[in-house]
């Protein structure tokens, strides 16, 4: 098993983890959640999951809440003083930090903790599907950009297009985001590890401690 990063993590079961197999394709109902990994180890459902998420988005909406309050008001000056393109460039900048933001919190805490501060409250862990050992950085990286990675561009396609006069397809780019999101939930509620397109594209899966 590789060497988890960052100080002492929660012992494993190297010899009784079992890796999930593919998952299967499956109808609209969910498939039934399997025994966990290793003993003291459970496959996390998707509502503690959400959960998480909801957590992680409100502390990563404080992180960001003073750098939204400096750069709100340089936007507004320039609109004031009628300079759009200083306004639209701001906006970018707003939309490229928050890019930053969220992939610097959750790859780092993946890889450092084991979990996002959102699952460190709920007792899950974001781990390798083989061996349940620590991500590595290219293991967070790809689990952060198919989860996330079509939002952030997404926001920065809108931005701009809202400077043009096409900004109805603004409103399709949202729509297409929220079915990606459906997607990742249906293909979750379709594995029985609970494994979503974005965990098998980095091989990840997200547990939950028992004991």
């Amino acid at each position: 098993m590789s060497e988890p990063i960052g100080g002492p993590t929660p012992q494993q079961e190297p010899s009784s983890w079992q890796a999930p197999p593919p998952a299967a394709p499956g109808g609209l109902q969910a498939a039934a959640v399997e025994v966990g990994p290793a003993p003291g180890v459970a496959y996390a459902d998707l509502v503690t999951r959400v959960i998480a998420y909801i957590i992680d988005a409100v502390l990563l909406g404080v992180f960001t809440f003073v750098i939204f309050l400096v750069l709100g008001a340089i936007i507004l000056a320039s609109l004031l003083a009628g300079g759009p393109i200083l306004a639209i460039v701001g906006f970018v900048i707003l939309a490229v930090f928050t890019l930053l933001a969220s992939a610097v919190y959750f790859v780092y805490t993946w890889m450092n903790l084991r979990a996002s501060p959102g699952q460190k409250i709920l007792n899950l862990e974001t781990v390798n599907a083989a061996d349940g050992a620590t991500l590595t950085r290219d293991q967070a990286v790809r689990r952060w950009a198919y989860l996330f990675g079509p939002s952030a561009v997404a926001s920065v396609a809108q931005i701009a297009l809202g400077a043009t006069e096409i900004a109805i397809l603004g409103s399709l780019i949202s729509l297409l985001v929220f079915g990606y999101i459906i997607y990742l939930l249906y293909t979750a509620s379709q594995s029985s590890k609970r494994q979503g397109y974005h965990d098998v594209q980095a091989r990840t899966v997200v547990v939950k401690r028992t004991t």
